[in-house]
């Protein structure tokens, strides 16, 4: 708990060096621009998940069905 509580001082100390001085204008920049490189980032993942989808569980159905069909 302690810990934590140092992290997190740690943190808002570095947060406040950086965007202690911003604009609200400024900071609304920034945070548009972390939600920008999530949202990528998110759509990376979702993108590299279907991939996952594709060849861990459809393709080999197809050709499950495909050599239940040729073994009849």
């Amino acid at each position: 708990m302690k810990t934590e509580q140092l992290e997190l001082a740690r943190i808002r100390k570095i947060f406040n060096e950086k965007y202690g001085e911003l604009s609200e204008n400024e900071i609304q920049k920034e945070i548009l621009l972390s939600q920008k490189i999530t949202n990528l980032k998110l759509e990376k993942i979702r993108s590299n998940t279907s991939n996952i989808v594709w060849f861990l569980i459809v393709i080999p159905t197809i050709f499950g069905f495909i050599a239940a069909i040729l073994m009849s």
